[in-house]
């Protein structure tokens, strides 16, 4: 690792994220050997010349031998280039095969199903730490329910059995990649049994999805949180979140019990616009997904919603704001409970996401992390060393105030 020309390489510096993220490195100031890759020079000397020069690796991500020489080369990859289904394999595979280090945004779960299959064993082999959901999907549900644990055996000796999160305020826009992403897993889903199995499975990213666990059905409907006195709906990325947090919680032995079990669902205050809103986003989010669904209609989705290279404005993503509340039970109801809070004052998916992807890609480059190699989620494989740069990149991840 030490004698590799550079400490980390961001993947598809060209996109709308990927200019992003490179942006938050940049302004970082730390010393870093930093290099930005793609596949189109043109666009990558532009920005490299507007960042006042950084290095440039040209490779195409469907290029086998291109992007090993990328892996090669680098401590770390930060790759924001997707469909990841699409674009993502050759570099996984590459940076498992080289022990480089790796990290990106994707909340594809299939496709990081296929992934722990195929390079788990041989990143746990070559030390290469792959670290999938470094974004606003999915560390906060991952390493705020970390942190929450952390407290809970603080203060009480023991761990929470059940957390539920609500994401209560959540104020942001779409990039094109990410509609890129949802479109094609809704095509992949449409077309293939196997793809729409291990979206049905809770534990799909376990290490064994098929071992027994508590039930753990994703929220469909509408409920009613009597602890917060608010209502209770579908949160539309909780399908992603949930199981990384199972993911996390498996491969770390299950510290927390056997039991445990975490949901997680949107909220809106207990009065009569609290319901409406809680009416109106599920059945959108039921829409939405009917016509994702209809090989018909998606095309016709397709032409209204962001295309690649396209996102918020700066103005919007300064707008965004996110904020989630963890409530840890421990014991038998009755017993002791802990809320925690994660919050930032940014874009979730761009402003926020840039800063939660760039801080993961520093924390593999230069923190004295103690994690095996294999394919990880963040809090599995950063820890506290994620969460304490995230607290000083400005995000919030503290007990609830009393």
């Amino acid at each position: 690792m030490a004698s590799r020309d550079y400490d980390l390489v961001v993947f598809g510096a060209t996109g709308f994220t990927g200019r992003l993220v490179t942006d938050y490195l940049v302004q970082r100031r730390q010393p870093l050997r930093l290099a930005i890759a793609g596949r189109n020079r043109a666009k990558l000397d532009e920005i490299a010349a507007a960042l006042g020069g950084v290095a440039i690796l040209v490779a195409d991500a469907l290029d086998p031998a291109a992007v090993a020489e990328v892996a090669r080369r680098t401590r770390v990859v930060c790759t924001t280039a997707g469909p990841y289904a699409k674009l993502g394999s050759e570099l996984v595979a590459a940076c498992a095969a080289a022990g480089t280090h790796y990290c990106d945004l994707t909340g594809e779960v299939p496709w990081m199903r296929r992934m722990i299959d195929a390079h788990h064993a041989r990143a746990e082999a070559t030390g290469a730490r792959i670290v999938h959901t470094c974004g606003f999907d999915s560390i906060p549900s991952d390493v705020g329910t970390w942190c929450l644990q952390q407290e809970c055996i603080a203060r009480f000796g023991r761990p929470a059995s059940r957390i539920t999160a609500l994401f209560g305020e959540l104020r942001g826009g779409m990039s094109g990649g990410t509609a890129a992403s949802a479109l094609n897993l809704a095509s992949e889903a449409s077309a293939d049994r196997e793809t729409r199995r291990v979206l049905r499975n809770p534990y799909a990213l376990d290490p064994d999805p098929a071992a027994p666990r508590p039930a753990a059905p994703d929220v469909r409907s509408i409920g009613w949180d009597p602890r917060v006195k608010q209502f209770t709906f579908p949160f539309f990325m909780a399908d992603v979140n949930t199981r990384v947090v199972r993911r996390a919680h498996a491969l770390a032995g299950q510290p927390w019990g056997a039991s445990f079990v975490y949901e997680e669902k949107m909220s809106a205050r207990g009065t009569a616009g609290g319901l409406a809103m809680s009416v109106g986003v599920t059945a959108a989010l039921g829409g939405f997904a009917a016509a994702l669904g209809s090989p018909h209609v998606r095309p016709l989705i397709a032409k209204w919603l962001p295309q690649a290279g396209e996102g918020p404005s700066k103005e919007a993503r300064e707008r965004g704001h996110w904020k989630v509340c963890f409530i840890g039970e421990v014991g038998a109801a009755g017993g002791d409970r802990l809320v925690y809070i994660a919050e930032d004052h940014a874009d979730p998916g761009y402003g926020s996401t840039a800063k939660m992807l760039g801080e993961a890609a520093l924390c593999l480059a230069q923190d004295p992390l103690t994690s095996a190699g294999g394919v990880l989620t963040p809090s599995v494989a950063m820890g506290g060393h994620l969460a304490e740069r995230l607290r000083s990149a400005g995000l919030t991840l503290a007990p609830e105030r009393a």
